[in-house]
């Protein structure tokens, strides 16, 4: 008779600086339900991979829980799995990181569960053949893999049927399963009968094994599931089944079957992951950093943390806490987008920035102003980081803006902000507002007279010069109370069908002791004819949400609550986004008054919920109508201090 072993793998993460609410309502609707049932069906094995993130959320709120998953393992009933602690992808991190994340996750289970584990989750299951060596030395023996890979290698599914040995580049050799995909589309979404025919045509000789491996809030918190897997009891009857099947289908964890069942043979897997993340990335994980440029700020902001935190002496506690708060920093879920709000989500982004500033504020606390001119962003052209122990300054050339600013006491980015794009979920909603420029701060424009606040804020006007997007010269020079960068761009505006030569100039001065940076903008007409112009400087800043109580302005004095709405207001000497839940006060003040607008950035991503309006940032943009002679440019002072609010 034919038979055939199965193991059940379930992967169940939350990701770093998650809503509080989110992660109970997975733990009410997927996580405790599924220990429920396994409870009672003592045939059935589960292989169980948690984040380290979630685990200690689990021991921190529901220790009743936690100590039910010990019990299982004490029993035999489910064999854990490691991997990074918090969740990174693992190609995205140095190799010492990828190391440090799996072995911190292999020793929180082996001290609180009493298991070592022998295999490891790879995070949406991203693979290169590069990561062999780093699982290795972290200890792991075997991994799971989609079988999608196994068939771009030319392994077809009923060949596919166990494991594997794949080498690495340097010699060194793990055990690779593959994921089988129709099982992992199946559950919980057919019939457990139907199910149960695929497994029986997988049967053959005692050594083939059938892997279902997916997310285990697909089973109770996604749509629909939860009244699907338990209310009309999906799960409890596929376990039944499987014990009335037990004669030819035996289930099993994948230790116990490396141990019982040699490899295969050898193999060697291209780099990639399951079919939607490749359809999402457009054929390469990686493509993710290069279409959301988001996402690469984030990505060098922690390659240049890593460095740092690396550089601590490893004995010392200070490089404990800092890598812990590095490991929090690579949480993949803000560094990419594909049903679930990941990158979309502002929470999500901050989190991973508080956290990789809380790292840099122990590595590099400063004790001054430095600073460096290098390529951050890996474009072929260097910034300017000007950086102090209170604040962070990064500058790049194009369009002379801010692409970085952090308020390091609150361990914030103002600028974790993201641009509105297109994508292809959003043919059903033609309204969507689309930027043509990053969301930073200091964008300067030159606006043709019929432009409205509504026009601009939907990014549907007339741009008259072409400063937005293009390269801008930078100086730097250090003096003994301030460090001065002028960014100075030699453009030019339009004027009817004439392109006129203009020059805009920005002297930013950086305070030696306070969070404080002063802007001194001229504009000066380099033709012979008269320019009457409308000039704007853009700030976009992020608080921590768009409304809600302890996120306010503060508008020459008087405070207003954040609007969802366009605002204009004139004559306004002074202005400040205050958010008292991050600590920070970001204050505007101008030499003389003027006009400014103010609106929120918002954009529209999928969810599984489907299309959600996701607030992104707060848009302050003080602009003047000004003539400036060929002789005499115009010019304008105001600074921008970050200080602290009381929550």
């Amino acid at each position: 008779m034919t038979s055939l072993n199965l193991a059940l793998c379930l992967h169940n993460h939350q990701p770093v600086g998650n809503f509080d609410h989110i992660v109970e309502n997975a733990y009410r609707q997927a996580y405790r339900p599924l220990l429920d049932v396994l409870a009672g069906t003592p045939h059935v094995k589960l292989m169980l991979h948690y984040s380290g993130f979630l685990l200690s959320w689990l021991r921190d709120n529901h220790p009743e829980t936690f100590d039910c998953i010990g019990d299982l393992v004490c029993e035999g009933r489910v064999e854990l799995l490691t991997g990074g602690f918090y969740e990174p992808i693992l190609p995205l991190i140095p190799d010492r990181d990828k190391q440090g994340q799996i072995e911190a996750l292999t020793s929180y289970i082996e001290h609180h569960f009493g298991a070592t584990p022998r295999g490891s989750w790879l995070t949406e299951r991203v693979w290169q053949p590069d990561l062999v060596g780093p699982l290795k030395r972290a200890g792991v023996r075997y991994t799971v893999i989609d079988d999608n890979n196994f068939e771009t290698a030319g392994v077809a599914e009923t060949d596919s049927l166990g494991h594997f040995t794949l080498t690495g580049p340097n010699g060194q050799e793990i055990q690779v399963f593959p994921i089988n995909r129709a099982l992992r589309q199946a559950v919980p979404f057919k019939e457990p009968e139907v199910v149960m025919e695929h497994l029986q045509e997988l049967a053959g000789d005692g050594d083939r094994l059938a892997l279902f491996a997916d997310d285990g809030e697909k089973l109770g918190d996604w749509p629909g599931t939860h009244k699907l897997v338990y209310s009309e009891g999906w799960l409890g009857r596929f376990f039944e089944l499987i014990a009335d099947n037990s004669d030819w289908l035996h289930v099993t964890t994948l230790g116990e079957f490396l141990e019982a069942v040699p490899s295969r043979g050898e193999i060697d897997l291209p780099a990639g992951s399951y079919g939607e993340m490749m359809e999402w990335s457009g054929g390469s994980w990686w493509n993710f950093l290069s279409r959301y440029p988001e996402s690469n700020l984030l990505h060098r902001k922690m390659l240049a943390v890593s460095d740092a935190v690396a550089a601590l002496p490893a004995a010392e506690r200070r490089a404990e806490e800092a890598r812990d708060h590095l490991f929090r920093g690579q949480s993949n879920d803000p560094y990419w987008h594909g049903v679930f709000g990941g990158l979309y989500l502002l929470h999500l982004r901050a989190g991973n920035y508080r956290s990789l500033l809380r790292a840099e504020n122990i590595a590099q606390p400063g004790r001054g102003l430095n600073v460096e001119e290098v390529d951050f962003d890996g474009d072929g052209n260097e910034e300017v980081l000007v950086t102090s122990p209170q604040m962070n300054c990064y500058l790049h050339r194009v369009g002379g803006q801010i692409f970085e600013l952090d308020y390091r006491p609150a361990a914030w980015n103002l600028l974790a902000t993201l641009s509105r794009r297109p994508e292809p979920y959003h043919e059903e909603r033609v309204s969507a507002e689309y930027d043509w420029y990053p969301r930073r701060a200091l964008v300067d424009h030159f606006f043709r007279d019929n432009v409205t606040i509504d026009a601009f804020a939907a990014c549907r006007y007339g741009e008259q010069g072409d400063f937005v997007d293009h390269h801008y010269e930078a100086e730097v020079a250090e003096g003994d109370e301030a460090t001065v960068v002028v960014l100075r761009r030699d453009g030019g505006v339009w004027v009817g069908d004439d392109f006129l030569p203009v020059i805009v100039s920005k002297r930013l001065s950086f305070d030696q002791k306070e969070p404080r940076l002063g802007v001194a903008y001229e504009v000066q007409n380099a033709s012979d004819s008269p320019l009457p112009l409308w000039f704007a400087c853009e700030l976009n800043l992020a608080l921590s949400a768009g409304s809600g109580e302890g996120r306010h302005y503060e508008l020459d004095g008087a405070r207003r609550p954040l609007s969802s709405q366009t605002e204009s207001h004139s004559g306004i000497g002074g202005l400040a986004l205050v958010d008292e839940w991050v600590g920070l006060r970001a204050k505007l003040e101008f030499e003389e008054p003027c006009d400014i607008w103010t609106f929120p950035v918002e954009t529209m991503s999928h969810g599984l919920e489907g299309l959600t309006r996701s607030y992104q940032g707060t848009c302050v943009v003080p602009h003047w109508r000004i003539a400036p002679a060929a002789d005499r440019p115009w010019s304008v002072r105001f600074t921008l201090s970050l200080e602290p609010a009381k929550g």
